[in-house]
């Protein structure tokens, strides 16, 4: 997303705003980023450069891709939209979105390798199923250097179009297909002289340390997000593990407290920011949908794509146990179980797919009677409609997943429970909804006895009960909705630019004092150990600048080196591929050792 920070926004996202139709002309997606960006990036003439989404079926994600990121020909044009449309995407005019070329087996090794393949079982704590690979890699770092060259080119054209005292652009970079993309912007930008500000924002978890620490890459990684301004989660967790691998990785100083990470003379903002829906357009459909579930049972529902992380195998078998230990339920609950397809083509998901078709099988032939089955399985896409029918008329709606990074399946239940009494909503610990969402009952999928009876609770709680807890999620959920969640970030981006366009730090960390440094170093020095420090000079000691004479060293920098300098048992050695005299004239210090090209000095 590529506008101006005063007045609106642009977008490089995970999300593709449109779907080009047989007749050649677009409609706008459905999805709550759409509908919450869109009307940004029209308001402030943004342009929109995106790529395309996760959890979209490889046949429906062709649709999206083809326009957007093209495989054969990188200048065919893209259309401007059906006159008839009424999506929030239909002022948006075909030459704010930009297309990208990506050659089909790059496309490939980058989406279903590099992404798919590693990142989402590794940060979603599953590193069992995740392989790592050098070719996926390459993929990876190749297509987000092209979204940063799109990118590049966007604020070019911004720069053309508005006048200098417009307003500062805001990138805006979506999801964890475009973690490098950052730091290639920044860069090439500041040659450039382009004024903007980055963002970022992950939709799915961030893992410990411990799991990130398993990719070969995982530095250039963290230096891609601390490419940005400001870095968003869902919820505070994320935020520390991000925070705690920038220290322990790159050895950055950090601020757990206030959420600052110091990176390369640059103070980056953490923040947590959970995501939300477009709250009334879901009580819209509910109040419009009409009855889906014709039966007098009580429906426990699941809606969930067809992945391991969801937790589905638990969740049958949970259910499973509550039929065993309370016979009572037996013909008068149904478990209605909605998997969307994923990754058809993948061993993997075909596995799952056949344990599942087992499973309910297994279950629904055990407990089954004439005139009941435990279990309606749907492996299938089914309409907005139905699916807000669904959610209005279960009395249970089980959100389980084994990691998620957020889960929306919670909060569209809760906006569409309209009718009296309401229903209860479990939701499981890893799951960002589980942090937020304090009034759900909490539920461990992982502990198949104690998921069973969470469950009981929810179909035996009193109606007050029932009522007290909805009304306050559905509350909550009504003000925090998709467009609030959108205003939070870019209020968060906006407080880092003055009204004059100036930067603004964010809340800066507290300097360094003599006795923090003397307790710090006292670790590596002392009557035994000797202490040997090989520093860099431009992006380590002096910050990257546009031309090597403009890379001064602080001053602060500066005297901290003097001070170690001066201590016998640390030695200390400037390593640089500048020539060793300009090193030295730019260090200034004398007693170290330098090295530069082609000779080293002592």
């Amino acid at each position: 997303m590529v506008s101006h920070v005063n007045s609106a926004g642009g977008l490089v996202t995970a999300v593709a705003p449109v779907i080009i139709q047989g007749n050649g002309i677009w409609v706008g997606c459905a999805g709550g980023l759409v509908t919450a960006v869109a009307p940004v990036i029209i308001q402030g003439n943004g342009i929109w450069n995106p790529h395309c989404g996760v959890e979209v079926e490889q046949s429906e994600y062709e649709k999206l891709v083809n326009p957007l990121i093209h495989f054969e020909n990188p200048d065919e044009p893209i259309p401007e939209s059906d006159p008839n449309d009424r999506t929030p995407t239909a002022g948006l005019k075909s030459n704010r979105v930009m297309s990208v070329h990506i050659d089909p087996k790059i496309f490939d090794s980058y989406y279903n390798g590099c992404c798919n393949g590693t990142f989402w079982p590794l940060f979603h704590s599953m590193p069992d199923r995740a392989m790592f690979c050098a070719e996926h890699w390459r993929a990876y770092a190749q297509v987000n250097q092209e979204f940063a060259d799109k990118t590049i080119k966007a604020l070019q054209i911004l720069a053309q179009e508005e006048p200098a005292d417009s307003g500062t652009p805001l990138v805006w970079i979506h999801d964890y297909h475009l973690m490098l993309a950052a730091n290639t912007i920044r860069n090439i930008a500041d040659e450039q002289n382009l004024k903007f500000k980055l963002g970022f924002f992950l939709h799915i978890p961030f893992p410990p340390w411990d799991i990130f620490r398993l990719f070969p890459w995982s530095d250039e990684i963290l230096q891609g997000m601390l490419g940005c301004d400001m870095v968003g989660f869902h919820i505070e967790d994320y935020c520390l593990n991000f925070v705690d691998c920038c220290q322990r990785r790159l050895g950055c100083r950090v601020d757990r407290k206030n959420l600052l990470v110091e990176h390369g003379g640059r103070t980056v903002r953490i923040r947590p920011l959970p995501i939300a829906i477009p709250y009334e357009r879901f009580v819209q459909l509910a109040q419009a949908a009409p009855r889906v579930i014709d039966t007098k049972q009580k429906i426990v529902l699941g809606v969930d794509r067809l992945d391991y992380t969801k937790g589905l195998v638990h969740r049958l078998k949970a259910f499973e146990t509550l039929l065993e230990k309370h016979p009572e339920h037996l013909e008068k609950v149904t478990l209605l179980q909605i998997a969307v397809p994923s990754r058809t083509d993948v061993k993997e998901y075909q596995d799952l797919k056949e344990e599942m078709d087992q499973l309910v099988g297994r279950i629904n032939g055990r407990f089954t009677t004439p005139n009941w089955s435990p279990i309606r399985y749907i492996y299938g896409c089914i309409s907005q409609d139905e699916l807000a029918s669904f959610y209005r008329d279960a009395a249970v709606a089980l959100v389980t997943p084994l990691r998620d990074g957020m889960n929306l399946v919670a909060k569209e239940f809760v906006a569409c429970q309209i009718n009296e009494p309401p229903g209860v909503l479990i939701v499981s610990p890893f799951a960002g909804a589980g942090e937020q969402m304090h009034e759900a009952l909490i539920c461990n999928p992982y502990e198949i006895d104690a998921a069973a009876e969470v469950i009981h609770r929810a179909l035996t709680m009193p109606e007050d009960e029932r009522t007290l807890r909805m009304n306050y999620l559905r509350k909550r959920e009504k003000v925090h909705d998709v467009n609030y969640w959108m205003r939070s970030f870019l209020k968060g981006m906006g407080t880092l630019i003055t009204e004059d366009g100036d930067d603004v730090l964010p809340t800066t960390m507290q300097p360094v004092t003599l006795e923090d440094f003397d307790e710090y170093l006292s670790k590596y020095i002392g009557t035994t150990n000797k202490l040997a420090l090989l520093l860099d000079y431009d992006g380590t000691l002096a910050p990257i600048a546009p031309h090597p004479d403009m890379a001064v060293l602080p001053e602060e920098t500066k005297r901290t080196l003097q001070k170690l300098a001066n201590l016998p048992d640390v030695h200390i050695s400037i390593i640089s591929g500048r020539n060793v005299h300009n090193v030295m004239e730019m260090v200034g210090i004398e007693g170290l050792t330098y090295a530069g090209k082609f000779l080293i000095k002592i």
